[in-house]
């Protein structure tokens, strides 16, 4: 869709970085009937904007490992979540939760997806999803606006569990891309849009995952490119 190419060619790709060692996880929030997005807290609603990511239709987060003796890529389109934009600052995302289920990520052939899944890789069955919970925004520039469109330059910062495990992150130069609600982008959802972009490297020792093929079939750090769009209507209301 149109739409969409624009607001990819306008954000940036960023790095990853952790910044503390792993620790308990803040709560996690809860699917919303019918699954299609998480339960908003009060307290959350009560912070700013909230957006709801746009699950099942384009791809949401690319995964790729470059291995010597293999290169591996993978797909999903079925993170469900949202985040909530401050009522001050829009470009700060200030509270926000995003699960991508580990069952949905979809490498091009299905035995090898199987044994991702697994006990001895990530553990689907223990945890099944991969969860981001957005703590503050910090580092926020304004990089290009319109009258309809502003994009930001910022740093993310939150938790990122997987296999069981969480770290505080740092993402520097993450793009938060917002646009009104026009008749261009009801061809992509009704209510205003949110686009999050971020390119960042997840080295798997550090969430606990380890396999004797690690560094020669499989790489130790896996490359994500994440693109998540979000709207201010809920699924329900789409």
């Amino acid at each position: 869709m149109k739409i969409i190419t624009t607001i990819a060619a306008l954000t940036l790709a960023s790095t990853f970085a952790l910044s503390q060692p792993a620790h308990k996880a803040m709560p996690v929030a809860q699917a919303a009937p019918g699954g299609k997005t998480l339960v908003v807290s009060s307290a959350h609603q009560a912070k700013g904007q909230v957006y709801y990511a746009i699950t099942e239709r384009d791809r949401q987060i690319y995964v790729e490992s470059d291995a010597p003796l293999e290169k591996i890529k993978g797909q999903s389109n079925a993170v469900i979540g949202y985040v909530v934009s401050s009522s001050h600052n829009p470009g700060s995302l200030v509270a926000g939760e995003w699960h991508l289920p580990v069952n949905s990520i979809k490498t091009g052939i299905e035995l090898r997806d199987e044994h991702l899944a697994g006990s001895d890789w990530l553990d689907a069955g223990a945890f099944p999803d991969v969860i981001v919970q957005i703590r503050e925004t910090k580092d926020i520039k304004v990089i290009k606006q319109t009258a309809s469109f502003t994009q930001y330059s910022v740093t993310l910062v939150g938790d990122l569990t997987l296999h069981g495990v969480t770290h505080t992150i740092n993402v520097p130069n993450s793009s938060v891309s917002i646009m009104n609600e026009s008749a261009a982008t009801k061809k992509v959802a009704r209510g205003d849009l949110m686009a999050v972009r971020s390119k960042f490297t997840i080295t798997l020792a550090d969430y606990g995952v380890s396999h004797p093929v690690i560094g020669e079939k499989v790489a130790k750090e896996v490359e994500m490119d994440v693109k998540l769009f979000m709207s201010t209507n809920p699924p329900a209301k789409q």
